[in-house]
């Protein structure tokens, strides 16, 4: 079996390897992350701006925020909340996380179990039809959803005939139960116009369906043909490399 030099996956469940299989051969794109995080770790779009792309990242916690201003100077940044209508809105930001959200659905025990501390804030809300008119004028490859339990306000609030990105990555478990939650929007998603693709276990996928030549791409889940590896095994074999290069002779 051969298989082409692998991937970095940066992205929690290998979403990114998933999205990958869809436009490996595309050189340049646009995504939209809502519930961005962190513009490494856990993300979804990092190997695809190493890959040349750019895009909106949303972020809501202002020092997560300032990594991606930091990180992804080619992509547009922004520091607000996404739900269904604009307005200003409490924001429980639990820092270090990706567990902070308009409505906390994470039992506060967990949270302090697990050693985070949070706090309630007002923050801007924005809907998605504003960041996408505003800053996704062209072609939207992928959006991607992670808002902790929210999910359906975004796609509420989204403008899905002048704008219909190609494919969508929903979050669709419970962030506190890990039970399937997706019965509560995925009515939305079909009625404008998308169809299923492929659960992985975390998040649902989908593509338009004027698109249905899609549908071969998510016939299975990221597996060993699409030829990847995570961003911890990279930093373990460039650190091995370091320590080689070191115990060499010298002279």
């Amino acid at each position: 079996m051969i298989l082409r030099p692998p991937i970095v996956s940066y992205a929690q469940n290998f979403e990114d390897v998933l999205l990958d299989r869809v436009f490996r051969d595309q050189p340049t794109g646009f995504y939209v992350d809502i519930g961005a995080w962190h513009p490494v770790f856990d993300s979804v779009t990092k190997h695809f701006y190493d890959k040349g792309w750019r895009g909106v990242n949303v972020e809501p916690v202002k020092p997560d925020f300032d990594r991606f201003v930091e990180a992804r100077p080619r992509d547009v940044n922004l520091n607000v909340a996404v739900g269904a209508t604009d307005g200003m809105a409490p924001f429980v930001e639990v820092l270090g996380s990706g567990w902070s959200s308009l409505g906390l659905r994470v039992d506060r025990q967990t949270i302090e179990a697990a050693g985070f501390t949070m706090r309630e804030i007002e923050v801007p809300v924005t809907t998605l039809a504003a960041i996408t008119d505003r800053h996704a004028p062209g072609t939207v490859d992928f959006l991607k959803i992670d808002v902790e339990g929210l999910e359906r306000d975004v796609i509420a609030g989204g403008e899905w005939r002048a704008c219909r990105p190609r494919v969508l990555v929903v979050e669709a478990i419970d962030p506190d139960t890990w039970e399937p939650c997706w019965d509560e929007w995925e009515g939305l998603v079909l009625d404008r116009g998308y169809e299923f693709g492929l659960f992985d276990g975390i998040n649902r996928f989908y593509f338009r369906r004027e698109e249905p030549e899609l549908r071969r791409f998510f016939r299975a889940p990221a597996n060993r043909l699409d030829s990847f590896m995570t961003y911890g095994e990279k930093c373990l074999i460039e650190e091995v490399g370091r320590l080689r290069a070191a115990a060499r002779p010298r002279g």
